[in-house]
């Protein structure tokens, strides 16, 4: 955004008589220490929010000098004069116009403001008899500007200055939002505060890495106390104000952000030395979201000699060196271009070092992210593989898995997967092709990884583990509720039957798979199982029973309901299944 094209100062500080041209959406004005950056921004911060000034510690020292020689006659004063860009919704207003303020040598500003319509008048710029309906809506304009003034040191009273206005503007879009006072509508209104404010806590953590809320005071009599913003450290929330520089420093620019979005003024910032008590990486980041994202919402204006904000290249960026000449103690003003960049790197002494160190930054971070893809596809790589009887199983315990231990199993471990072909059915799945994958072809598997068949405990799963024993050893002679089998000579290959929990040790008989009828399904209590999916053995005794009908249906629809469904008769599988992975 641009409102301010031009800026004149005449006699403020070390600004003896100084014109900007050339301003953008975001200006920056870097040069050494002590040589007037800050000026600049103060020099706006004057106009705008300062009806008097302390004329003796304001007044350029060099043009009181002169006045007090005999030889030169003049008013003391100070002048500050901005050329305004029309943002376009106020007709009645010229494209751009010029407005002055002059403080006396009392310190106090002299008949408000002065426009310069009647000279645009004059250059047959601007139509006479507008002339006094410009006028009033020019007060009503310069109303709606709020320039924020951002010291170089962040002390306590900016933070309290800097939250009531960010207190207003969360008062102001409720009131939007529901068309009546605040007041009438306390209740609630921190649930609506977490609502508005959801972006700026992601911003700030995005950037930042800490988790941060706001929170209001809920007592009508603490109504307008300070807005509390809590950050959150490990367990505990601690007060923004108690946190370090650093923290409280990344904090400002978003809740800035936050409030030129959603307020109802016309916003300007003046920024002085952004950088302060930033790390390297984060001075890069705050540099950018002031050129790519702030300033489309905000004129910015900002001191500083962070390499970051110096070297920015962007279109809606404006650079300025700011110098003294030789024996002068008067401040200048210069547009940066190719002719004169070379200077500024001269002056401060460090460009060409930080250039080097962005360079070795931006490489460092490739081979930490590198580093980080390559720990990932490693931890990836080595996870254990399950080898399911079916589809469906997979999907009962995969469901399992996130309802016991709240992440996804394949955050843990590989699936085998179960293909489906043209004609619906599976392929490479039953108890079957476990058997024949872990006895004929596993050796011819290079993998160092563990790798767990898993059987049912019913007559086909048991049939096929045992079936294993030629290549296999038998570890479970000291349970009757699993087999566990390893392979002779490839020990990080097992072979498992599901473990039967306590409400099914009548479906299982170790030594006689005759009568065993434990399926993945029957790991679910009694009330999971719908009675058309229940086969008794025999007509006489209904304790025991089969799982019959479409299984992937069944696991699809436990899936639908898994929030009502108790999964703790899986938690003995998986209890082995992690036993053999930890074991040597």
């Amino acid at each position: 955004m641009i409102i301010i094209s031009k800026i004149d100062i005449e006699y403020y500080r070390s600004l003896k008589k100084v014109t900007i041209r050339n301003i953008n959406h975001l200006n920056i004005f870097s040069g050494k220490n002590d040589i007037g950056k800050s000026n600049v921004l103060k020099a706006l911060d004057t106009f705008f929010n300062k009806a008097q000034v302390s004329f003796i510690d304001d007044y350029n020292k060099d043009r009181l000098s002169e006045v007090r020689k005999d030889s030169i006659k003049g008013k003391q004063f100070i002048k500050i004069t901005l050329e305004i860009k029309n943002p376009g919704n106020y007709k009645t207003l010229p494209e751009t116009f010029s407005i002055t303020k002059t403080w006396d040598r009392e310190g106090n500003l002299i008949n408000g403001y002065k426009d310069n319509f009647d000279t645009l008048i004059k250059q047959k710029k601007f139509a006479s008899d507008k002339v006094k309906i410009a006028r009033r809506t020019l007060t009503q304009f310069l109303n709606k500007i709020r320039f924020t003034y951002v010291p170089a040191i962040r002390d306590e009273h900016f933070f309290s200055y800097l939250l009531n206005k960010l207190q207003e503007t969360i008062f102001e879009v409720e009131e939007r939002k529901r068309s009546q006072t605040f007041q009438k509508n306390i209740k609630g209104f921190n649930e609506t505060i977490r609502d508005l404010t959801t972006a700026l806590n992601s911003e700030f953590e995005n950037v930042s890495g800490i988790t941060s809320s706001l929170s209001f005071p809920n007592n009508i009599s603490e109504i307008f106390q300070r807005l509390i913003i809590d950050t959150q450290s490990g367990e505990h929330n601690i007060p923004l104000r108690l946190r370090g520089d650093g923290i409280r420093l990344r904090y400002i620019p978003t809740i800035l952000n936050y409030i030129s979005v959603n307020s109802k003024y016309i916003e300007i910032w003046g920024f002085d030395e952004p950088e302060n008590s930033c790390e390297y990486s984060l001075s890069q980041k705050i540099a950018e979201q002031f050129a790519l994202e702030y300033s489309t919402k905000t004129q910015i204006f900002v001191a500083s000699h962070s390499f970051h904000f110096i070297s920015l290249s962007v279109s809606n960026v404006s650079k300025f060196r700011v110098f003294r000449l030789e024996n002068n103690s008067n401040t200048q003003v210069a547009l940066i271009d190719d002719s004169n960049k070379n200077i500024l790197s001269n002056e401060l002494g460090i460009l060409d070092i930080n250039k080097e160190l962005s360079i070795l930054y931006t490489s460092l971070t490739k081979e930490m992210e590198l580093i980080s893809e390559t720990k990932t596809a490693l931890s990836e790589s080595q996870k254990p593989y399950l080898i399911f009887e079916g589809k469906s199983d997979n999907l009962l315990f995969e469901v399992a898995y996130k309802k016991l231990y709240n992440k996804s199993i394949n955050s843990d471990f590989t699936l085998c997967e179960h293909l489906i072909n043209s004609n619906g059915s599976a392929i490479g799945s039953s108890a079957r092709f476990i058997n024949d994958f872990l006895f004929n072809h596993i050796t011819k598997t290079p993998t160092n990884n563990k790798v767990i068949g898993i059987f049912d405990f019913d007559k086909t799963g048991v049939d096929e583990i045992k079936a294993l024993k030629k290549a296999f050893n038998q570890m479970d002679s000291a349970s009757d509720k699993f087999f566990l089998f390893q392979h002779k000579t490839k020990l990080n290959i097992y072979a498992i039957t599901i473990v039967a929990p306590s409400h099914r040790s009548d479906f299982i008989h170790k030594p006689k798979s005759d009568y065993c009828y434990l399926s993945s399904e029957l790991l679910l209590k009694d009330s999971a199982i719908p009675n058309p999916n229940k086969q008794y053995p025999t007509l006489f005794d209904q304790r025991v029973y089969m799982f019959t009908g479409d299984k992937m249906a069944f696991a699809s629809s436990i899936e639908l309901n898994k929030n009502t469904i108790d999964f703790t008769g899986f938690s003995p599988t998986f209890d082995l299944i992690n036993k053999i992975i930890t074991s040597s």
